[in-house]
């Protein structure tokens, strides 16, 4: 049964969804950071399309800012298509050739937050040149524009996640107690400064939930309560849903580190255990058999849990995590270690895998590694986890053997 704190909770939400559902019509730019940042609670523009009409604007005299900030909130969202990133690599040449001011006005992007974070991680999506050159641009106007009287404490919250994409840590993320929610909305998508989990992140939950109470929603703009509607289902399903409190990267640790003990009831059937029934035998054949276990253990743990996640590209290289969860920013690796396999091309695949993820720039927590070991090699296993956690940024490893009465699975 609902308490009445939740009932006034839900009606907020829902106030600030018909607000940003009900808004006038908003810049190009604006409506593709409603539907990357709302991209699981209210249905708004497509972002794919959106980006892909942003890319066919660079071939006609109708190319603007909005559309590159509009094609750097999908390269976030997803990989993009070949057309789209030399759209936005060619966009990026443009317009960082451009300067802020105009005739001694300042120019339309200059105090234009919403671009600019759009912008940022566009050129962070691209790696290379593209962030150099995007972090200078952006360290020549954006300090001096989020200094601006007229410009709001949200506004300065989104400049500062841009230069932080790019980087850059020359602007810190406002601290009021009236941004908490931008702040944990930005941490809902993974830009924010800062540690994933910490005292100062449940602070800012709760900091939200007391201003979706206290607030009314019509004195907001509607980037600004975009803003407050993801970080109220931000704080309906960060925290796990079935441990209470607070879950540590160590807690995962633990929870992948007794998959072995589960095992113990794993289905392998030497016969049918009912009348008229069928001998059932779940095989483990390979990585992906591995995923779908730690997915169907993880996943009820973690509301926003994802698998084989795009992460931002490396020239031609566009890396895929196995398990990603955003909350902790926290990556999972998988491997397969089979009969013919020798250990050391487990430690060789992490590290690879790894450096590709933790590149200049992201601010993923790190790498739990988990080794499904088909050869039951259990001699070796101390040693490959030491190994395994001497790589930088993995913050853990976990070997589990196939079980015995798995004998003639994929080895």
């Amino acid at each position: 049964m609902s308490t009445v704190t939740e009932v006034l909770l839900q009606d907020a939400a829902d106030a600030l969804r018909r607000r940003v559902m009900s808004a006038p019509e908003v810049s190009p730019s604006d409506r593709a950071f409603l539907a990357w940042v709302l991209h699981e609670d209210t249905p708004c523009d497509d972002l794919a399309a959106l980006a892909t009409t942003a890319a066919a604007n660079f071939s006609t005299t109708t190319r603007s800012y909005h559309d590159l900030a509009t094609i750097g909130y999908a390269a976030h969202a997803f990989a993009l298509d070949e057309v789209q990133a030399q759209g936005l690599r060619n966009g990026l040449k443009w317009l960082c050739g451009r300067s802020p001011d105009i005739a001694g006005e300042p120019a339309p992007f200059f105090t234009d937050a919403v671009a600019v974070l759009g912008l940022a991680l566009g050129a962070r999506f691209l790696q290379g040149d593209e962030v150099a050159i995007t972090s200078q641009w952006m360290l020549g106007f954006v300090p001096r524009a989020a200094r601006l009287p007229a410009i709001e404490a949200w506004q300065r919250c989104l400049f500062s996640a841009a230069l932080h994409a790019l980087g850059c840590t020359e602007l810190p993320l406002p601290q009021s107690s009236s941004v908490a929610d931008v702040r944990t909305a930005l941490r809902s998508r993974s830009v924010a400064p800062g540690e994933a989990v910490s005292e100062e992140t449940e602070a800012d939950e709760r900091l939200t939930l007391d201003l979706l109470k206290q607030q009314v929603t019509e004195d907001l703009s509607v980037v600004r309560a975009a803003l407050r509607l993801a970080a109220f289902s931000w704080t309906r399903r960060s925290a796990p849903v079935i441990v209470p409190g607070r879950i540590t990267i160590p807690d995962v640790l633990r929870i992948l580190d007794r998959v072995s003990a589960g095992l113990r009831r794993w289905t392998w059937d030497p016969k049918a255990r009912t009348k008229g029934g069928i001998a059932r035998k779940w095989h483990i054949d390979h990585e992906y058999h591995v995923q779908d276990l730690l997915y169907f253990l993880l996943a009820p743990i973690f509301p926003d849990l994802k698998d084989e996640e795009y992460f931002p590209s490396l020239g031609q290289k566009q890396p895929r995590t196995d398990l990603f969860i955003p909350s902790m920013k926290l990556i999972i690796e998988v491997k397969f270690l089979r009969q013919t396999d020798k250990v050391q091309k487990i430690i060789d695949e992490v590290g690879s895998d790894a450096s590709l993820y933790l590149t200049k720039g992201t601010d993923y927590s790190g790498v739990i590694a988990f080794v499904w070991d088909a050869s039951r090699r259990v001699e070796e296993h101390a040693l490959l986890q030491v190994g395994l956690r001497q790589i930088r940024g993995v913050l853990g490893a976990v070997v589990v053997s196939r079980p015995g009465k798995m004998s003639d699975s994929s080895s």
